[in-house]
């Protein structure tokens, strides 16, 4: 009888309130966010190396798309010869042209220059296994009809801690820790909702550092399930590992990281 009068309750608060209410949000001046992901493959003796840098800025709350953080400078740099590349804008604060092949045991910072300000990080290139494996499964976890599995198999890089980010696409992603599976074979399964038969699914396995480990975690968590994955902007500030050597108070959101990645692409059936 409680949960009736408090539904009766709620329905005549609703239908009986015809004012409409302003909010006061608090507002803060627009703070810059650098998203950079890049990643590095032998590809059979062929080296790649894809990625990109996107600059934004933070928005108001109700505000759902983050404008483009335009007449910015993006460099990439090779700390061990001093060689810097300049990337090229490809979308209003996109950059995704411009990158060297990649090594490891060398740092290489990234340095964005944009209104009159510098940011920079500097990273190494982290190493990743290959996915031994992927196919399709008949399980499911709670809804047959909806779900379709797929079976994951890879090997942990032995003699290490490691962590690791999978992309499922759909701004879908989860970060593994090798702790209870050092130098071990791993399989585990992944469902996918609403994939129908043809679709084609890539799934990505970066090699990540336990500082990227820990902020793809607090992101991830922040941003819920679709939430844009571990560089969507979360509710509360998650510092990554981007300073401003121009105004150290004026900080920025997002990370800088530099991935080994294997891609392994299925057709659903």
């Amino acid at each position: 009888m409680k949960h009736c009068t408090y539904l009766v309750l709620v329905l005549f608060l609703f239908i009986s309130c015809e004012e409409v209410v302003d909010v006061d949000l608090p507002t803060s001046e627009p703070k810059l966010v650098i998203d950079a992901l890049i990643g590095f493959s032998e590809n059979n003796g062929d080296p790649l190396t894809v990625g990109q840098v996107k600059l934004t800025l933070t928005a108001p709350f109700f505000q759902e798309e983050l404008p483009a953080a335009e007449n910015a400078t993006v460099e990439f740099i090779d700390e061990e010869t001093g060689q810097s590349f300049s990337l090229l804008e490809s979308d209003p604060g996109i950059f995704r042209t411009g990158f060297p092949d990649l090594e490891f045991n060398k740092d290489y910072t990234l340095v964005v220059n944009y209104n009159g300000e510098t940011y920079t990080a500097t990273q190494q290139l982290n190493g990743s296994p290959v996915i031994d494996n992927v196919e399709q499964g008949d399980g499911f976890l709670f809804d047959e009809e909806e779900e379709t599995e797929v079976i994951i198999k890879f090997t942990d890089i032995p003699g290490e801690r490691n962590y690791y980010l999978f992309s499922f696409g759909f701004d879908n992603f989860l970060v593994v820790d090798d702790e209870f599976f050092e130098d071990s074979d791993i399989t585990f399964s992944y469902f996918y909702e609403d994939v129908e038969p043809g679709d084609l699914l890539a799934i990505t396995l970066f090699g990540i550092d336990k500082n990227f480990a820990t902020y793809a975690n607090l992101a991830l968590s922040q941003s819920g399930e679709n939430g844009g994955g571990p560089f969507a902007v979360p509710p509360a500030t998650v510092r990554g590992n981007l300073i401003n050597t121009t105004n150290t108070n004026n900080f920025p959101f997002g990370y800088f990281a530099i991935s080994e990645f294997d891609t392994k692409l299925l057709t659903v059936e």
